[in-house]
């Protein structure tokens, strides 16, 4: 099925073009805090800043019209530019070499060093104790920052119409709605381009945070130009580029080189996306311990821009057509279907924001135990959440097994009581689920452990190239009910608990000896008053849950990995 905006309201609205009925299930409720989440000291600091641009509007225009220039050329180009990836994947790396013969710029030093060697003549040096004298050698050092580039390239047909797309892009809450998994939040500074009703030729100043699944993976954040052009026709280019060389900010910590993508509407009416990440970052950004997911560019990188697309495309497709899956004389109508699914959505998002280490997210650390992070949230007044004080805590841990093995281990009922301190001695049964897309791992599922008491699970489980998900709630049998007959899933209070799993490096998977990066995370209820307090007892009964889930998972893994006896992914 095609989505473009030509289609019926509802039809349109959940493409991201227009207003709609449906905004609070593709974008999540208004009090989420992945859309334009700014702080006020942010939002003062880029009022400021939108001040600033207007002085300095013709250079960022000629800056944005040259990175266009660049993304059309480097996003058509083949080898020795590009380099594909091993084990026939679509993702591309760029040769850092050959792009700066083609695309770098000189060094302003460096032209300065040239000029003084052609100029050829002999210069005096001055004499070094008399400069000693009058300028005494100081032992402070300035740390040079050193910076390394990751580039990459991937593509992907979409079944949404090219101006659709270019329309979730430069709408900053859409786009956040969107790659809810890639973007804390994000705001709009100013405009410099652009009328209202056309993405032709349209230019905005934005900032942005962007995270990984893990709060012990710093986010980045930036200032940049997004600029939308009709480049022909049928093609359409949405490039970022990097403002610091103009609007220099302390909290910027990458660049942005032209990235972005190059949308092309194909004869079916789908999009060819063809999607370019490239950026430098600050070493100290990488923590070594997790350098792997860097240097392959698997954690900011292409692939994960556009596997998000894909997730966003096939989750529109499921809203109207559900493949459902279940036990004998369980029937969901299709209106059943779709209030599960945006519940889900809410759950996934919700699960994204609660694990970033954005700076929205308070996270302490456990003193003994830094990998283990604790966050109070109160929740008086937010709709969709129990009132009072809740508590988020979450660690990460590598693991010895491929994310696919791990994904499946995670995802089925028969393995839960093997990690479950609530479900242990209990029966798990799935007894309903939706399929989204191709892959039958991504899917909703309605699970019943059976047991002294009876729990229902509303479970949603994720998978790509770059990382995992399978994020599940507690819900009551009535509130079931209510569901599968169509409520109103913003009335149904959550939280979301669960798992993200990270390759060590992109395509990794082909490996079974590659490891996997896990970060678990529970979400629970600790009182009906909102004081951000916990006490002893509380944060002795957190750790004692982490430490024994992650014990029992790792347990699983090394006895599974000893006796080679994983079940086929296909017997899931």
């Amino acid at each position: 099925m095609l989505y473009s905006c030509s289609q019926n309201d509802t039809l349109q609205n959940n493409n991201g073009c227009g207003s709609s009925a449906f905004d609070s299930a593709q974008f999540g409720d208004a009090n989420a805090p992945l859309l334009d989440s700014s702080s006020k000291e942010d939002r003062a600091s880029d009022i400021i800043l939108g001040f600033s641009i207007y002085t300095m509007r013709s250079e960022i225009i000629e800056h944005a019209f040259r990175g266009m220039d660049e993304l059309a050329k480097i996003g058509i180009a083949e080898k020795p530019l590009w380099q594909r990836q091993p084990q026939n994947s679509s993702c591309e790396i760029l040769n850092d070499t050959e792009y700066l013969k083609q695309f770098g710029e000189v060094d302003t030093t460096l032209s300065e060093i040239v000029k003084l060697m052609e100029v050829g003549e002999s210069q005096n040096l001055p004499s070094f104790d008399t400069y000693q004298t009058e300028h005494p050698i100081t032992t402070t050092v300035t740390p040079t920052v050193t910076s390394h580039s990751e580039g990459s390239r991937d593509m992907a047909y979409i079944s949404i119409a090219p101006i659709c797309i270019v329309e979730l892009l430069m709408d900053v809450n859409q786009w956040s709605g969107v790659f809810y998994n890639i973007v804390s939040k994000a705001a709009i500074v100013g405009t410099l381009l652009g009328v209202d009703g056309s993405y032709d030729n349209r230019l905005q100043v934005m900032s942005a945070e962007l995270h990984l699944p893990s709060p012990v993976l710093l986010t980045r954040e930036c200032y940049f130009g997004r600029y939308s052009k009709q480049l022909s026709h049928n093609t359409w280019g949405v490039v970022d580029v990097s403002l610091e060389k103009f609007l220099p900010s302390p909290t910027t910590n990458f660049r942005k080189k032209p990235s972005g993508c190059l949308i092309k509407l194909m004869p079916n009416g789908h999009s060819k996306v063809t999607w370019v990440e490239h950026v430098e970052v600050e070493e100290n950004q990488v923590d070594h311990y997790f350098q792997s997911l860097f240097t392959s560019t698997l954690a900011f990188g292409a692939s994960r821009w556009i596997n998000s697309l894909i997730r966003y495309g096939e989750w529109l497709q499921s809203l109207f057509v559900t493949p459902l899956v279940a036990d004998e004389g369980v029937f969901i109508a299709q209106m059943g279907r779709t209030s599960l699914l945006q519940l889900a959505d809410r759950m996934m998002k919700t699960f994204c924001g609660n694990v970033s280490s954005t700076t929205d997210n308070p996270w302490t650390q456990m003193a003994h135990s830094p990998y283990v992070r604790i966050m109070v949230k109160n929740n008086m007044g937010e709709a969709g959440k129990p009132p009072g004080t809740s508590v988020v805590f979450t660690t990460s841990v590598w693991l010895d097994i491929s994310r696919n093995r791990l994904f499946n281990f995670l995802r089925h009922g028969h393995s839960r009581t093997k990690w479950d301190l609530l479900s242990r001695r209990h029966n798990i049964r799935e007894f309903a689920s939706m399929l989204k897309g191709e892959n039958p791992g991504n899917r909703v599922s309605l699970m019943r452990a059976h047991g002294k008491l009876v729990i229902c699970f509303l479970q949603e489980s994720y998978t790509d190239s770059t990382g995992s998900y399978i994020v599940y709630a507690p819900l009551d049998e009535s509130a079931v009910a209510a569901l599968i007959h169509g409520a109103n899933p913003d009335k149904v209070m959550i939280l979301p608990s669960g798992f993200s799993i990270l390759p060590e490096r992109l395509h990794g998977d082909e490996d079974k000896n590659s490891r996997s990066l896990l970060t678990i995370a529970f979400h629970i209820v600790e009182s009906t008053t909102n004081e951000p307090y916990l006490a002893p007892e509380s944060i002795e009964t957190i750790y004692k849950v982490i430490s024994d889930t992650v014990y029992s998972i790792t347990n699983s893994v090394l006895y599974h990995n000893h006796r080679n006896n994983w079940m086929d992914d296909s017997n899931f």
